[in-house]
């Protein structure tokens, strides 16, 4: 797979363009800081570009599949240079609509990019491979995380507004450059000759007559819920224990456990099931929560996040490889445009729902309901695995029953 040089180009592209991502979000977090005092209001231009691209992603999907997936990559690339340009303006003036029309083309892109990058993966890895795949994906992810975030963090304090955005242009002009080095083969499928109007809602009938399919979005969805609220509540741990420090320690324990256990995916899953083994994950991630929900205990904390961080190296991988195998090919872009719609509203309803849970009920029982409900989860689509006798792998994906 590291001898496909498409695939180590796109790995390289993912940490670069993750980096410039995150040079940007601090820097428009420092922007909204200096004009606007409200939470709330931050909160409402921050989602602007959130809400527009969820309204767009149904088309986007359609775009996936129909057209060329490099030239796809190429023009979300182009549109997401766009963004930091139109921050210049937004600097000189002091204006929030100029960032709102910032952030929708950033949105924009990020909504086409992530759909296009997981297709791709069924036309330029192999079948067996796809796990790996999805693992070196995450981690790349994961480090451009904790890179863009330290390098923002430290540039934000000696550095002008102009000059992030600056940075981050040429960042997103190197990925640019990047991408133009790879080559995907096509899809042979009729789907991206015919003039016929492509439909979206032939992704509820897949879902619909795939189980395994439907039981993933379920055990993915829940995990989605969690990490929505994470910020929220990992900033009411450090507050708990007087140690805004505790944040960092957190963030990296987190990050550590997925890139270290992340390396082990491939050969500990081996031939396993892998739709029954998320399920089994997610009771392992239910027992991390309830360890974090010891708010008082430092070390206990920290215990739950690297059981969480190290079950989430296996547990993102697998379920992307269950929608790889299962989804049709010549569909896969409009499943993986659905599955955006549904990260992205499931993540506003839980940064909602976590910051009224955390002033209701408080930190610790907060955790302890998220145990509970991730817990039950795991436990319905277990059953509903075994009953169905669903059985997907890495190296040959089928059902019975």
């Amino acid at each position: 797979m590291l001898r496909n040089k498409s695939f180590v180009f796109m790995m390289i592209g993912e940490v670069v363009g993750g980096i410039g991502l995150w040079l940007a979000i601090i820097a428009n977090l420092q922007f909204l800081q200096s004009l606007l005092s409200s939470d709330f209001l931050k909160s409402l231009v921050l989602m602007s570009g959130i809400f527009v691209s969820v309204l767009l992603l149904p088309s986007i999907g359609k775009i996936v599949d129909r057209y060329d997936k490099k030239k796809v990559l190429i023009t979300a690339n182009l549109i997401r240079c766009i963004s930091p340009l139109l921050m210049f303006p937004a600097l000189m003036y002091q204006s929030i609509p100029w960032m709102i029309l910032s952030l929708i083309l950033l949105q924009i892109s990020n909504a086409t990019y992530f759909p296009a990058v997981r297709t791709t993966f069924s036309t330029l890895i192999a079948r067996e491979d796809l796990l790996a795949a999805n693992t070196f994906h995450m981690n790349a992810i994961t480090i451009s995380r904790i890179a863009g975030t330290a390098i923002a963090g430290a540039m934000v304090s000696v550095m002008s507004l102009y000059t992030i955005y600056s940075l981050s242009l040429v960042v997103y002009l190197l990925l640019l450059g990047i991408f133009i080095f790879i080559h995907i083969p096509k899809i042979d499928a009729a789907v991206q000759k015919t003039k016929e109007k492509l439909k979206f809602t032939e992704v509820f009938t897949i879902i619909k007559q795939d189980r395994s399919i439907f039981l993933g979005i379920i055990n993915s969805s829940v995990i989605a819920l969690f990490l929505g609220g994470m910020n929220l509540f990992i900033l009411s741990l450090s507050e708990i224990q007087h140690d805004p420090g505790l944040m960092g320690y957190l963030y990296a324990v987190e990050g550590t456990t997925i890139l270290v256990v992340g390396l082990f995916v491939r050969r500990v899953i081996g031939k396993a099931n892998i739709i029954l083994a998320t399920s089994f994950l997610l009771c392992v991630i239910a027992i991390g929560q309830y360890t974090m929900s010891f708010v008082d205990h430092r070390w206990t904390v920290l215990l739950g996040f690297g059981i969480f961080g190290s079950m989430v190296a296996f547990f993102f991988p697998m379920v992307t490889t269950i929608f790889q195998n299962r989804v049709p090919q010549q569909t896969q872009g409009r499943f993986f445009a659905f599955k955006e719609i549904v990260d992205r509203i499931l993540m506003q309803v839980s940064i909602l729902a976590t910051g009224a849970s955390l002033d209701l009920f408080g930190t610790s029982t907060y955790l302890i309901m998220i145990a509970g409900l991730t817990l039950l989860t795991a436990l319905f689509t277990l059953s509903q695995t075994l009953r169905h006798k669903l059985d997907v792998r890495q190296y040959a994906a089928r059902e019975q029953g």
